[in-house]
């Protein structure tokens, strides 16, 4: 797999961005369009509220604007304004803002978040705000961030937190849930045996499998015995169909927020550095591009600022906002 590296010059420095076929949108500063070829489209449409960060439909549809560590949302339907959402206070400036979108096969758009309580998923019709997961009953005490749905829909992903604090992740099949809403309260976990498991970070592989950033786990005490301690960082790959771990490697650096794609991840933690799954190792950086520090859904505490990071795992890519543009690194197989 070779890489590419691209650099778009901006007049500002991006606020968010946003995949939209050959064309990168930052919707916190108003839906500017940022294309490969270098050409800029500013709708010049302003929010007067401190957005900063946006997820987007497949299709470019509709978007959610939210505040990262905040309680508001926006949603856009081709740039204009739907509605309104909302979060709980509760905790609400120490973890990601939990939102994300997905188009069915039938065509319709869901918008997954917490509405009322930090505690209770919910999927809503996007254009008509109808809740289709109402149901009795209190929700477990896990708070939901992140949000992410597998590429074909069947599945939403939540990596986010338990009291005190403690990093965790679940997954819900979409279509179950729509059929009966209380598996939204009955998630699938991560488990190897009878040992503990905390997951810092995820993301949707190929086919069924979910790409795992975890520590928690004995070395000597699992099939797949590396030796490691407890307390190491590993990088495990799940089948959801089969529920279990194919591969379980020590990660050779810290992986932070992933990107899956093939055999590897892409690791934002520090700076981008895709890493082979299977071994854990880091076989290609670019340590002169800054992504944060991010690992948890916990981002409360980090004194710098997150850039704007769009991942496109299907187009295998990636793109990173600067103070001076847009970096992109996209891979060729």
């Amino acid at each position: 797999m070779k890489s590419e590296r691209i650099f778009i010059p901006t007049p500002c420095a991006p606020q968010s961005l946003c995949w939209s076929g050959e064309t990168l949108i930052d919707w916190v500063d108003g839906g500017v369009q940022y294309g490969l070829d270098g050409k800029i489209a500013d709708p010049h449409v302003r929010y007067a509220y401190h957005f900063d960060a946006a997820v987007m439909s497949r299709d470019g549809q509709y978007a959610v604007l939210y505040e990262k560590l905040g309680t508001k949302g926006l949603l856009l339907r081709n740039g204009e304004v739907v509605r309104e959402l909302n979060r709980s206070f509760y905790q609400a400036n120490k973890y990601e803002y939990p939102v994300a979108l997905v188009i069915l096969p039938s065509g319709r758009t869901l918008l997954a978040h917490c509405p009322e309580e930090y505690c209770r998923l919910e999927l809503e019709d996007a254009e008509t705000g109808e809740r289709l997961t109402r149901r009795d009953g209190d929700s477990p005490d896990f708070f939901h961030s992140r949000l992410q749905f597998s590429r074909d829909g069947r599945y939403l992903l939540s990596a986010g937190w338990i009291w005190h604090p403690v990093d965790a992740a679940h997954v819900y099949d979409v279509a179950r849930a729509i059929e009966q809403p209380g598996t939204l309260d009955k998630p699938q976990d991560f488990k190897v045996g009878d040992a503990f498991l905390e997951v810092h970070s995820a993301a949707f592989g190929a086919r069924d499998t979910v790409v795992l950033n975890c520590s928690g786990l004995d070395g000597d005490d699992t099939s797949f015995g590396d030796g490691g301690e407890t307390s190491d960082v590993r990088l495990g790959v799940y089948s959801l169909t089969d529920r279990r771990f194919v591969s379980m490697a020590l990660a050779q650096q810290a992986p932070g927020t992933l990107m899956a794609m093939d055999n590897y991840a892409v690791g934002f933690f520090g700076h981008p550095h895709r890493i082979e799954l299977a071994t854990g190792r880091v076989v290609e950086s670019w340590p002169e591009l800054a992504t944060g520090q991010q690992s948890s859904s916990i981002i409360g505490f980090l004194k710098s600022k997150q850039p704007p990071i769009a991942m496109d795992p299907v187009g295998r890519r990636f793109a990173v906002g600067t103070d001076k543009g847009i970096e992109i690194i996209r891979f060729n197989p």
